[in-house]
């Protein structure tokens, strides 16, 4: 739990430095709507992972890029709290058909030990603007994964656009 102490300041960091960096640039004039915030976002992921019936604290940090009105594509790398160290690394693509609603496919390793087993996700969400840039965005997703049993994430992913 103390790594996952250490993983979440750093995300909160990161947070804050992207926030300082977007006021820097907020000047400068923007037409559309979704440039008005930039196309670039970085996210902080809370949530749970359930494994094999249990409950797993899981923090990440996203990155996307939203190239235009109905896609964005990115990454995400999240630790569960689980007896064996593992990382999860999806890189993704999410449409977004209606409104800020997504839905979205990956694909991924994730790292128990020393094996690595291939992952796919499938991922839906709603992202709620904040303002300024900032969103919350609940998801729920699915990962299947090579040789396990598939795993559900349920989280909040909290983020700022730049």
């Amino acid at each position: 739990m103390h790594d996952m102490m250490r993983a979440l300041i750093v995300a909160l960091s990161l947070l804050v430095s992207v926030n300082a960096l977007a006021e820097e640039t907020a000047g400068e004039e923007h037409h559309a709507a979704e440039e008005s915030h930039g196309k670039h976002a970085l996210a902080l992921f809370v949530g749970v992972t359930r494994e094999h019936g249990d409950n797993l604290a899981t923090l990440g940090i996203e990155y996307s890029y939203r190239f235009d009105e109905k896609w964005s594509v990115g990454g995400v790398i999240e630790r569960a709290d689980r007896d064996q160290d593992s990382t999860l690394v999806i890189a993704f693509l999410h449409f977004w058909p209606w409104k800020e609603l997504f839905v979205g496919a990956g694909v991924g390793r994730k790292d128990p030990a020393d094996e690595r087993q291939n992952t796919l996700r499938a991922t839906v969400g709603y992202e709620f603007e904040l303002g300024g840039g900032w969103a919350i965005a609940p998801s729920v997703n699915l990962d299947v994964i090579e040789h396990e049993e598939d795993e559900e994430v349920y989280g909040i992913s909290i983020g700022k656009r730049f």
